[in-house]
């Protein structure tokens, strides 16, 4: 508890997409004092968050593990999540895997102060059809490697597991090739394979839902998205959005050598979505939401917002 009474909740990678998004939902509530864990609060990212309310930046870093222990120092709950991404390596397993043993070690090891209430961990939604599970991407087995490590360290009766599937973000990221143009829009999947998406906003919004009503959700494990859709109907959801005069929408995949000789996590990933595919339940994840008042983002509302359409 902070001095006031007020609970506090650590943030871990806070200047990331996932963390901006929880500490502003945390924020906003006006419930909690937030941690936000940093490795470089002077950063220009870091200071924006240090302007919103109830928030203080504290430096930290997930591979050091005495100074995480320091930092989970008194928390009420704590939203964690890791990187595959290392400097310019974008998806390094073993990198990530240390970063959770690190995170659940300086957990448990302070779980005995008796104030740590909750703990909120990101992972990668689980797929629609296990069957087909193998082979997983490294960055996908590397997040559910950490829930396992999680739960042997008997922290399971404290934690939620969240399970987003890929950002809308990723349609409009740094990969070349791989951002909306005026007549394109990109993915790594087949066109005619539906795929589960979510807005990284959203997620901030359910881990806010699910520290405000533990006793709903504590122990318990959800795979997130927030649309199923092909990747013609999202070219074509693009289209309608610009109007009639607008120049026609295509969807644009790479092709799958050349994703696996970049970046071969990612086509292996490209390989279990349509595979395997990503098995959120958006029916009931739909009726939570309304249940726990969270809005969440529809992929045009996303292109809306993003692209400033009319």
């Amino acid at each position: 508890m902070g001095k006031e009474g007020i609970p506090i909740i650590t943030v871990t990678m806070s200047t990331g997409l996932q963390g901006r998004g929880v500490v502003k939902q945390l924020s906003k509530s006006g419930k909690y004092k937030i941690r936000a864990l940093t490795r470089n609060p002077s950063s220009k990212t870091a200071q924006q968050l240090a302007d919103l309310p109830n928030v203080e930046l504290i430096e930290g870093n997930l591979l050091d593990y005495e100074g995480l222990k320091k930092c989970f120092k008194d928390s009420y709950g704590i939203f964690a999540n890791t990187t595959p991404t290392k400097g310019l390596q974008p998806l390094v397993r073993e990198y990530e895997i240390e970063q959770g043993k690190n995170l659940i070690n300086a957990i448990r090891d302070i779980k005995g102060e008796g104030l740590l209430k909750h703990i909120v961990f990101s992972s990668i939604c689980k797929a629609k059809n296990p069957l087909k599970n193998d082979p997983a991407p490294g960055h996908f087995s590397s997040k559910w490697d950490i829930e396992t490590y999680l739960e042997v360290n008997g922290l399971s009766k404290l934690t939620t597991i969240i399970r987003p599937a890929s950002y809308f973000e990723n349609f409009d990221g740094d990969l070349p090739g791989l951002k909306i143009t005026e007549t394109t829009f990109p993915g790594v999947v087949n066109p005619n394979k539906p795929w589960q998406t979510i807005a990284v906003e959203d997620i901030g919004k359910w881990t806010a839902a699910i520290f405000n009503n533990p006793k709903r959700f504590i122990g318990q494990s959800i795979n997130l998205a927030g649309e199923e859709m092909t990747g013609k109907d999202m070219a074509a959801l693009l289209g309608e959005l610009r109007g009639k005069n607008a120049k026609k929408v295509s969807y644009k995949m790479p092709p799958r050598f050349l994703l696996k000789l970049f970046i071969h996590d990612i086509g292996v990933m490209a390989d279990w979505i349509e595979r395997a595919a990503y098995g959120a339940d958006l029916n009931n994840l739909k009726l939570i939401a309304k249940e726990e008042n969270i809005q969440m983002t529809s992929l045009a509302k996303w292109l809306k917002d993003k692209q400033k359409f009319s």
